[in-house]
């Protein structure tokens, strides 16, 4: 009797780590779980492919306009005025820069596409990044001027937003 007691507290633990490795494995392949908000940009990745600093940004909605560098050239390439936010989730300056250009952005009224270079590695050859944060102004698919670096407040940002758009 001592051997099936023994034998059958072996196999009940092996259900339960089975189970708890369904469970954790489970949840993994689905985008929308890596967020309580649901929000997955990076249609072009597997949850798995994403670093865990990228993660972290998710649930940020000062991250909601996270592009693919596909969607990027497509917009940007679309005739139209286009600001270009190159960040990454790794840089200090871009973490503290970005409350202030979205406040910016809030306040024009503008819309911004941002494209994480930490995922996006060759975005930094392609549009010649040396340094995050950079704000990039494109039209008629061209670069009309960029911002490199964090101003340390939002008028900054609006100053370039008005300078680029024309407005005041």
């Amino acid at each position: 009797m001592g051997n099936k007691v023994f034998y059958g507290i072996i196999a009940l633990v092996v259900v339960i780590f089975a189970g708890v490795f369904i469970f954790m494995s489970s949840g993994s392949d689905d985008p929308e779980s890596l967020s309580e908000s649901g929000y997955y940009p990076y249609t072009d990745k597997e949850p798995g492919e994403l670093e865990g600093s990228t993660i972290d940004k998710l649930d940020n909605e000062d991250y909601h306009h996270n592009k693919t560098p596909d969607e990027v050239k497509e917009s940007v390439g679309s005739g139209e005025g286009e600001f270009v936010y190159f960040w990454s989730p790794t840089c200090v300056h871009c973490e503290a820069a970005t409350p202030f250009l979205m406040d910016a952005f809030n306040s024009e009224d503008q819309d911004i596409t941002q494209l994480n270079v930490l995922e996006y590695q060759q975005a930094w050859q392609d549009y010649q990044i040396e340094a995050t944060p950079t704000l990039i102004y494109f039209e008629d698919g061209e670069e009309v001027d960029r911002f490199t670096g964090n101003p340390g407040n939002s008028e900054d940002y609006v100053s370039f937003i008005n300078a680029m758009t024309g407005e005041e």
